[in-house]
C-alpha cells in the first residue's frame, strides 16, 4: 500500500464509521433503544475492516520509487586490505 492508498483507506474508514454510527443513532433514537447504535456501529466497523485492511489494488495506484542501492563501504575496504 502506497502513501496515497493509506490516505484513501483512512478517509474511507472515517466516513464508513461516521455514516453507520449516524444511521444507527437516528434509528435507535426513533426506536428508543440504544443497542441499535452499537449494532450499526459494529456493522460499520466490519465493513470498514473488509475494505480498508487488505491491500486491495486500488490502494497501489501510486507506487513509491525507491533509489538504487549503494554498495556497502565496509565491503569495499575489506576487499582492498586482502
Amino acid at each position: 500500500m502506497d502513501y496515497e492508498g493509506q490516505k484513501l483507506s483512512e478517509i474511507l474508514f472515517y466516513y464508513i464509521i461516521i455514516l453507520f454510527g449516524a444511521i444507527g443513532w437516528i434509528y435507535g433514537y426513533f426506536l428508543q433503544d440504544f443497542t441499535y447504535v452499537f449494532y450499526s456501529w459494529g456493522v460499520g466497523v466490519g465493513i470498514s475492516i473488509l475494505l480498508c485492511v487488505p491491500d486491495w489494488p486500488i490502494y497501489n495506484k501510486h507506487p513509491v520509487k525507491w533509489l538504487e542501492s549503494i554498495p556497502d563501504r565496509s565491503q569495499g575496504e575489506s576487499k582492498k586490505s586482502k
